[in-house]
């Protein structure tokens, strides 16, 4: 017997790294790509329809696939939206977050006369970094300088004294990759759904500005969590439970922002 209630403890185990590490969450993001597509004007449907087709919610993962075929040409660091202790994106060498979007942004403004391909480059990678830009995960602060690079939280099984004894180390970015797992029989309309539901409300507030604007708003919606996130931090079940509302309100901001980004583009000409 208890052969058995070991068996079943590692299998709990492993379904639990599994959850964590079975990529970005696939219906959270569809659903952040459909709120978008909704909130699209019909220019901005028929344009993004001319480019990508119907549906957009896979180029959430477009670098991060060039990355798995070994035919990326940027780094990792690209994921990363790195701001100063102002909220403003940082002057760094090598690959940035905030510059790329805007260069390619630039690209899909001056369409006329270029690759097709060029053109739909640069609207996937667009979709990617908005996606990681709105993954708190994903936010590093020159004020904060734990969050300059991931690292390890501790999570813990359950709410008893009994249960918290198991703690499971989870680096800080994929910690905010896992809601998906827990919530499998929600499908990507659902979750635009319930976004929409939610927070449609907010829906002009969450999408005024610009993209450093937007930037700004996720930088300070990070510093908030880091005053108590930092390595090793202890986090029961409760907690992180409390913490997925939270994230789901930056999924919409996504949806929100991203369907007025690729409005403007589609005016540009």
């Amino acid at each position: 017997m208890k052969k058995l209630a070991l068996f079943l403890l590692s299998v709990l185990a492993v379904s639990y790294v599994s959850a964590q590490t079975g990529g970005t969450e696939k219906r959270v993001f569809e659903g952040a790509m459909i709120l978008a597509q909704r909130n699209l004007s019909e220019d901005g449907k028929a344009f993004v329809k001319s480019f990508l087709g119907q549906s957009f919610y896979e180029d959430v993962q477009f670098l991060y696939n060039l990355e798995k075929k070994k035919q990326a040409t940027h780094s990792a660091d690209i994921h990363y939206l790195y701001l100063d202790k102002d909220f403003r994106p940082m002057k760094r060498e090598g690959d940035d977050l905030i510059a790329k979007i805007e260069e390619s942004m630039a690209i899909v403004r001056d369409r006329e006369g270029r690759e097709r391909a060029e053109v739909v480059m640069a609207l996937r990678t667009i979709i990617n970094l908005m996606s990681d830009m709105h993954l708190i995960g994903h936010v590093r602060l020159e004020s904060v300088p734990h969050s300059m690079q991931d690292f390890k939280i501790l999570c813990y099984s359950g709410d008893t004294p009994k249960y918290n004894k198991r703690k499971h180390p989870v680096s800080w970015s994929r910690f905010w990759s896992i809601y998906d797992a827990w919530h499998s029989g929600m499908t990507g309309a659902m979750w635009a759904d319930d976004y929409e539901m939610a927070y449609g409300s907010k829906a002009k507030q969450y999408s005024a500005g610009s993209l450093h604007d937007w930037a700004a708003d996720m930088g300070k919606t990070a510093n908030e969590i880091y005053k108590w996130a930092a390595p090793d931090y202890e986090m029961p079940r409760i907690q992180r439970n409390d913490l997925k509302d939270f994230h789901f309100e930056q999924m919409a901001k996504l949806g929100y922002r991203l369907a007025v980004m690729l409005d403007m583009l589609a005016q540009a000409q």
